[in-house]
């Protein structure tokens, strides 16, 4: 039961990603004036709803990378407690990107 919740939130994500991805590209890019322009950039970054956005991004980014990298790790067919420390290690790696990438973010709203 639990791969089966992990596997769904891993199609949830996938189609978010899609979404957010789109809704980024379509504001940044098909918006009027230069996306890489010094001006562009520190408007998105003083925006709440961009901070949020990205913010969704890396979560879900995230989740989706990890799940699909442990998934493929799990293909091996490696043992039960090896297992249990690939899950726990990939957490703290996921806690620490998140964390790390966040500040980043909210240092830059």
């Amino acid at each position: 039961m639990k791969e089966t919740r992990l596997k769904i939130l891993q199609y949830i994500t996938g189609i978010g990603l899609f979404f957010f991805i789109g809704a980024h590209l379509f504001a940044s890019y098909l918006s009027s004036g230069e996306p890489t322009s010094w001006e562009s950039v520190s408007e998105r970054a003083a925006s709440s709803g961009w901070l949020t956005l990205y913010l969704f991004l890396l979560i879900f980014g995230l989740y989706h990378g990890l799940h699909g990298l442990r998934t493929i790790i799990l293909e091996l067919s490696i043992p039960n407690s090896a297992v249990k420390v690939l899950d726990w290690a990939l957490l703290a790696i996921g806690v620490a990107i998140f964390g790390y990438a966040a500040y980043i973010v909210i240092n830059a709203f």
